[in-house]
């Protein structure tokens, strides 16, 4: 049985209660459950009131689930479970990068421009260089839609005459679907300047194609448990690599992660009772980070969640989703008044896929996406720019009849949209 089964499609469709009222294609903002996952996290919660939260079976229990799905996330990135934290969401992620990581004034940054780049992996680094003085560079520098091998030469450009502390970008851009070319980027960092930090905004890539920390040559891969993942609200990942863990500092410190330790005063005089004084000391990596982490139940449900796309197979998923990506794309072709934003090659699309109209735009998306909503179709509004634009991003749960039937529903709009 391949992948594209129809037996194997259909089982999976009924997984996803949404497929059953409407056509749901904004997966990268976030993707409805799969009832397994569900189950799982309403099993943790029946197990939490039937032992009691603070029992030891339960704190066992619990240290066993983390570890676990620590496991699961490491397999599905290559990495190892030390290297695995539990945050929020991406956001908290990059927020930890940045404010952990010990500072110099002038240290220079190269970060992706705002054009593309999400306001949640480019606020921090500005917020960061005004607080510590440091100088940013983005990358590319003309704000226009660079993709493959000439944002590769843009950015080589920039970084190979400059010594920078840090890169930053996503791995596939929010707002255009477009996959950077990520492996090629971590060579050309650290073959020039191994001391480089990279880090990588994975929210649209992690479940959607290969992540593999190894061949980026990543140094941190922030990413959510709720999109591409098919996991619960309010769980992210922070990967950081091991050789840089020690260098990356807590923003918090709390109960589990941290012990108070006494240290003697040495000024004090040898005939006096000898004063102390307490402190603290961090536990081991990567349970020093998790002062603020407590949404335990999401935790069973991504475990459950990457049990099911690892079953599946990532690569399998991204060829599926590719699949309906184009089966979209080709409907949204045949209307003269819109304009897709892409990649020019094929080699650099995602499954995201972004278009605008051509005259009167933003106003005139706005209205579209309010009635495709009332239609039961759901994509997201986004922007490139100051440009307005509809996203729709299918997942593997999606059916190619789906893709059809919402390219007919913007055709019939359009007619009646003005």
């Amino acid at each position: 049985m391949t992948f594209f089964d129809k037996e194997m499609l259909e089982s999976i469709s009924t997984d996803f209660y949404i497929t059953k009222k409407r056509i749901y294609l904004n997966n990268g903002s976030i993707t409805p459950l799969p009832i397994s996952t569900i189950k799982s996290i309403t099993d943790f919660n029946i197990r939490y009131s039937e032992v009691g939260p603070d029992s030891k079976e339960f704190t066992g229990y619990l240290d066993e689930l983390k570890l676990e799905t620590r496991k699961r996330v490491a397999d599905l990135l290559n990495g190892h479970e030390d290297e695995i934290i539990f945050t929020q969401s991406t956001t908290e992620g990059i927020n930890m990068i940045s404010n952990g990581l010990p500072w110099k004034g002038n240290d220079k940054l190269l970060i992706r421009n705002s054009l593309n780049e999400h306001f949640s992996n480019y606020l921090p680094w500005i917020k960061l260089s005004a607080e510590k003085n440091l100088q940013v560079r983005t990358f590319p520098e003309e704000k226009v839609g660079i993709y493959g091998e000439s944002l590769i030469e843009n950015f080589t450009s920039i970084y190979e005459k400059n010594t920078f502390k840090l890169v930053s970008t996503s791995h596939v851009i929010y707002n255009d679907g477009s996959i950077t070319p990520i492996e090629k980027m971590g060579n050309i960092i650290k073959k020039s300047n191994k001391d480089t930090l990279f880090s990588i905004d994975g929210a649209q890539s992690v479940g959607s194609l290969i992540t593999d920390v190894r061949k980026m040559k990543c140094d941190f891969l922030t990413f959510p448990s709720f999109k591409w993942l098919c996991g619960p609200l309010g769980v992210g990942i922070l990967y950081v690599k091991k050789q840089v863990m020690e260098d990356l500092s807590p923003m918090f410190i709390g109960s589990g992660t941290a012990e108070l330790v006494s240290l003697k005063n040495k000024n004090a005089k040898v005939d006096k009772i000898k004063k102390s004084r307490e402190s603290t000391k961090y536990h081991k990596y990567p349970e020093k980070y998790q002062a603020t982490f407590r949404n335990f139940p999401g935790l069973p449900g991504l475990e459950a969640s990457l049990r099911y796309l690892l079953r599946i197979g990532i690569d399998n998923i991204f060829q599926r989703n590719k699949f309906l990506a184009s089966i979209l794309r080709q409907e949204l072709m045949k209307m003269n008044e819109l304009v897709l934003h892409e990649a020019a090659s094929e080699d650099f699309r995602s499954s995201l896929v972004s278009f605008s109209f051509r005259k009167q735009n933003n106003a005139r998306i706005q209205k579209l996406n309010a009635r495709l909503q009332k239609e039961g179709v759901i994509l997201a509004e986004r922007e490139i720019g100051t440009k307005k634009i509809l996203r729709a991003s299918p997942h593997f749960y999606n059916s190619e009849d789906e893709m059809v039937r919402t390219g007919n529903t913007i055709k019939s709009l359009i007619k009646v949209l003005d």
